[in-house]
């Protein structure tokens, strides 16, 4: 299909700043964004003549080049744009998505400074901080490093322009074929974003003084002492070095970084936590409290992927007097040397509970962290002052029972935002039984056998009225040892449909209930696949938090049965990949709610319970109505499924769906005789359970560096929302809009209502109706 160029241009009148974005697109196609990196790019009356050539320079250079910054000095800005206009109209219909935009270089401040007040606007996890000649002065090998494209570590500034601090003054570096630490850098050079929200870190006003204060503070952090790794040159002629000693001056007054960062004046005087509430970074820094050598090897992968993605790790190993020494001298820095990173740690051997405490406290005053996981247990005494660091700092503190250290792998793969938040979805489980007791034993079993994380969920235990003694008894005796316990038994026969509908209902937007039927078996990894979607897609960044998911399956689709001719067998992968996907193995929305194994959201499940009293009073429509066109649920008069497909259909919601090879599931169905199952021959019924048995993801050996198997997904992460692919009720691909335009369509065809429901979640709008108690729509 041909490639189509979208131009997008805003002016910002209060600054007199501009935004362009140039992007490309294939239509019907799901286009993927990568890696993320600003470049921040200063403009001087020097520099402006080659300002084109160094913005064809960079966009021609790497597709992880998003967002590019024009630093103009505030006289030159009128001039710069109508370079920048010229710039655009001369793309090439096949130029990448790169997003340009202004940042006031007032009169009176340096470049660094300018610099560093440009950084307040980007978004990006990574920054290429740049002079004003750009690129152009680079060998090929600097410019590879910059842009991403050789395989270097982006955890510390990297560039070709190193400074060794001395006694008497600074002294640049000579290139090299290898890497060479640094005490800094200056640009141009690339690093995380994080760096940048530092409470500790000061600029000098001066350029030479901020990048050598920025490299100390980072330096300050390492084991190593290290600030950057010099990695390239300059092309012959580069009078770098001597501007460099030249705008190198001492005794200039010490102005913190932060209130230059933010957005509002008004946060110059806010506490750090607050700050770094305000300000966006995908990084942080993480603090990991071990007991033991071993615990870092099982938790290896996942510290390993975190310094990769940026992240500063802190890393201390407390181990008793009984366990083998460490080191010579408890308290040293170590390493340990891994195939995946090399991680730094720092040791302490103690002798009780007490000296713990006492060891660990005063490290962690000196290293200050965003979030902490630690294997010690909630009840030992430093646990208790973790907590209470908790409460002063807002630094959110991750108990992970030991046992589960080799399954985190999949921790690695979350940001800053997901780790703060990871005590805030809290998910109950409920579990729906009559009279199976064999298959509610299996059930249990699962449940036992599973992963937690250290988390908390209560349980709910639902029994119908004709359950048997057996059934009663298996209830009564269970033992859950990861939250209460609320068992239910129901008085009057209801049947299936109140007793999913009835078996939970949300407590607040951060409730989550995981739906199970007796004859569903878990995964050990399950609620490690519930955990890792929740914080991804409900409080990970804002782009992949939509109000049009409902739920989590647990269970992949291997067949489909909404088409009117029956079912049908269904291939996610065989499916994307006919559609030209480059990625069929991701997970992907769907339209077809799961009830063998799903996790439930609050919002949705508030709507679906006011939505099915309507539906089963004839308030709005009669019982018979059909809502949803063409699909066979219309004849599901006793499921509560068929009503939920109705609200999906109107609303255009979706639920996210696993998609590992060979069906591999996290929740798998026996096919039971039951409400829906009935007793037919053994062999009618042997073939029809095959059809929806599925292999369980295993827990893996535990062993050092251990991989779950729930990363094998495209780059190894969950995809942005923007990347999975959407399928409607049938199991046919179509766009999140269109899902969206048939509902609404079909609200009109119902309701004779034209103007589209404004309110999220409110079934008296969704169905025109009037709220006779509020007089409200």
């Amino acid at each position: 299909m041909p490639l189509t160029l979208k131009l997008r241009i805003t002016v910002n009148s209060l600054f007199g700043s501009g935004r362009w974005l140039a992007s490309i697109g294939r239509s019907g196609m799901i286009m993927k964004t990568p890696p993320s990196l600003t470049a921040l790019l200063p403009v001087t009356a020097g520099s402006l003549p080659l300002l084109e050539t160094q913005l064809h320079t960079l966009m021609n250079r790497s597709d992880y080049l998003t967002e590019i910054v024009l630093i103009p000095q505030e006289s030159l800005q009128a001039e710069c744009r109508r370079v920048l206009l010229s710039f655009l109209s001369a793309l090439a219909p096949s130029a990448k998505h790169v997003e340009l935009s202004f940042a006031p270089w007032t009169a009176g401040a340096d470049k660094a400074s300018a610099t560093l007040r440009a950084v307040k606007q980007v978004t990006t996890p990574l920054l290429l901080v740049l002079d004003e000649d750009g690129l152009e002065n680079i060998d090929e090998r600097g410019r590879d490093a910059l842009t991403l494209l050789s395989p270097f570590s982006t955890a510390v500034p990297l560039g070709p322009r190193g400074v060794a601090s001395t006694a008497a003054e600074p002294a640049c570096l000579s290139a090299s074929e290898i890497p060479q630490p640094t005490d800094y850098l200056v640009p141009p050079f690339i690093l995380p974003a994080h760096f940048f929200l530092r409470s500790d870190f000061d600029v000098r006003s001066n350029a030479g003084d901020t990048w050598r204060y920025l490299g100390k503070a980072i330096s300050d952090e390492r084991s190593d002492s290290v600030g950057g790794f010099m990695v390239g040159s300059d092309l012959p002629g580069s009078q770098w070095c001597t501007l460099v000693d030249a705008s190198t001056t001492k005794g200039l007054e010490v102005i913190p970084l932060l209130p230059v960062l933010v957005a509002d004046e008004s946060y110059q005087d806010t506490p750090h936590e607050s700050l770094r509430d305000a300000c966006p970074a995908n990084f942080g820094s993480i603090t990991l409290l071990l007991s033991s050598l071993e615990e870092l090897h099982h938790i290896s992968l996942a510290a390993c992927s975190l310094q990769h993605k940026g992240h500063t790790l802190h890393i201390a190993v407390l181990s008793d007097a009984t366990s083998p020494p460490l080191d010579d001298n408890g308290g040293d820095h170590e390493s340990l040397q891994l195939r995946e990173c090399s991680l730094s740690y720092v040791s302490f051997q103690v002798e009780n509970k007490v000296q713990a405490a006492a060891s660990t406290l005063p490290w962690l005053d000196i290293s200050p962290s965003d979030v902490v996981i630690t294997s010690w247990p909630k009840d030992s005494l430093l646990a208790g002052a973790l907590a209470e660091r908790q409460d002063a700092h807002n630094t959110p503190v991750i108990y992970m029972p030991r046992g589960d250290l080799p399954y985190c792998d999949w921790m690695g793969t979350l940001n800053l935002d997901e780790l703060r938040n990871w005590h805030k979805p809290q998910v109950t489980v409920s579990v729906i039984t009559n009279d199976r007791p064999d298959s509610l034993s299996r059930l249990l079993d699962s449940l036992s056998r599973a992963r937690y994380f250290g988390d908390a969920l209560d349980l709910r235990l639902n029994m119908e009225q004709t359950s048997d003694w057996k059934t009663q008894q298996i209830v009564s005796d269970y033992t859950w040892g990861h939250g209460s316990v609320f068992l239910h038994r129901r008085i009057i026969h209801g049947g299936l449909l109140p007793a999913v509908v009835e078996s939970w209902y949300p407590q607040s937007n951060d409730s989550y209930g995981l739906i199970l039927e007796d004859d569903v078996e878990l995964s050990p990894l399950f609620y490690a696949w519930i955990k890792l979607s929740l914080l991804r897609y409900r409080y990970g960044h804002p782009d992949d938090v939509s109000s049009q998911l409902f739920g989590i399956s647990l269970y992949q689709q291997k067949h489909l049965e909404l088409r009117l001719e029956g079912r049908h067998s269904f291939n996610a992968r065989s499916t994307f990949v006919s559609i030209g996907l480059d990625e069929p193995s991701t997970p992907y929305l769907s339209q077809i709610p799961c009830s063998w194994g799903a996790v439930y959201f609050p919002e949705h499940w508030r709507e679906f319970h006011a939505y099915l009293s309507f539906r089963l009073s004839e308030y709005a429509w009669d019982a018979d109505q059909v809502v949803v066109p063409g699909v066979r649920s219309n004849k599901w008069t006793r499921s509560w499924k068929k009503y939920f497909i109705e609200l999906i259909y109107l609303r255009g919601y979706v639920m996210l769906y696993p998609n590992y090879a060979d069906y591999v599931s996290l929740s798998t169905n026996h096919l039971e005789v039951g409400a829906h199952v009935k007793d037919v021959p053994i062999e009618t019924y042997m073939r029809k359970k095959r059809l929806f048995l599925l292999p369980l993801m295993p827990l893996p050996e535990p062993s050092h560096s251990v991989a779950t198997g729930l990363l094998e997904l495209p780059q190894g992460r969950l995809p942005g929302w923007t990347d999975l692919p959407t399928l409607d009720l049938l199991g046919l691909v179509a766009s999140e809009e269109a899902l969206r335009e048939r509902g609404r369509v079909r609200r009109t065809e119902l309701t004779d209502c034209g103007d589209p429901p404004s309110t999220p979640y409110d079934v008296w709008e969704l169905l025109c109706l009037r709220d006779p108690l509020l007089g409200l729509h």
